[in-house]
């Protein structure tokens, strides 16, 4: 039984989605992909839950990959912040990283740019955070909060 991986994807990175998919089906991967659209939108903003489909998708992944547009990307949030609960491995590749939502920088494991020849690698499972410039950034010292 292979591992199963979920893209999340928004209008415009279809094609983008497609290549993603194509690298983790060679690496043994069952691909789910996703659109989040408007309806994602207006349920984080009305605290709702994201949709069954990309809830079903997430849940069953042992990886999660979002596609992140330079604008409109306020529709993944919801999704990140579930996969995040589900403990899936969450990967951002975005269009432009100086602009990362929060909360891809507080949960994903590793983030790339949107043509990182580096995928295969996080695919592996090399954790892997890039520059706006595709240079790899020095390893993260992300401030945890710790119960008492």
């Amino acid at each position: 039984m292979s591992d199963k991986a979920c893209i999340v994807f928004t209008t415009g990175l279809e094609h983008k989605a497609q290549t993603v998919s194509q690298q983790l089906n060679e690496r043994g991967f069952e691909v789910c992909m996703t659109g989040a659209e408007q309806p994602e939108v207006e349920a984080a903003q009305a605290d709702l839950p994201v949709s069954y489909e990309i809830q079903s998708c997430i849940d069953n992944a042992v990886i999660s990959i979002f596609l992140i547009p330079e604008e409109g990307y306020e529709c993944l949030e919801g999704a990140a912040e579930h996969a995040a609960t589900r403990g899936t491995r969450i990967v951002a590749i975005a269009a432009d990283i100086e602009s990362l939502p929060q909360v891809f920088d507080e949960h994903a494991y590793s983030v790339l740019t949107i043509d990182s020849p580096r995928l295969d690698e996080v695919i592996g499972g090399e954790p892997v955070w890039e520059r706006a410039d595709g240079s790899p950034r020095e390893e993260r010292d992300i401030d945890r909060v710790e119960c008492q």
